[in-house]
């Protein structure tokens, strides 16, 4: 099973990291992050727990000890929406989940 933890951050810095220690609390592998807090002056968030991958208006955070490989699908947006957040989720070289049912050939 996967724990997975989705919240509107509404581009603050207490709501975001309020969603990642939520997040810890919880023992949520995955953190679906909308509107997450924006970096000022280039500079970078980072959470010792969570490995983060930003998009424009979206974040997912994957726990480091999750065992988990999280791949991005922006291929299903098709760069229109950066509001979606889609992945493919592996654990131990099986997927375990596929969004829509859409498979990669």
């Amino acid at each position: 099973m996967i724990r997975v933890i989705q919240h509107n951050c509404a581009r603050s810095y207490e709501w975001t990291f309020a969603a990642l220690e939520t997040g810890l609390e919880c023992s949520a592998d995955v953190l679906c992050l909308k509107e997450p807090l924006r970096e000022r002056g280039g500079i970078g968030i980072s959470h010792l727990a969570y490995e983060i991958r930003n998009r424009k208006r979206v974040w997912t955070a994957i726990q480091r000890e999750s065992g988990l490989v999280v791949d991005a699908r922006t291929d299903l947006s098709r760069g229109a929406n950066e509001d979606v957040i889609a992945t493919d989720v592996w654990r131990t070289g099986q997927r375990i989940t596929v969004p829509g049912g859409i498979r990669r050939r």
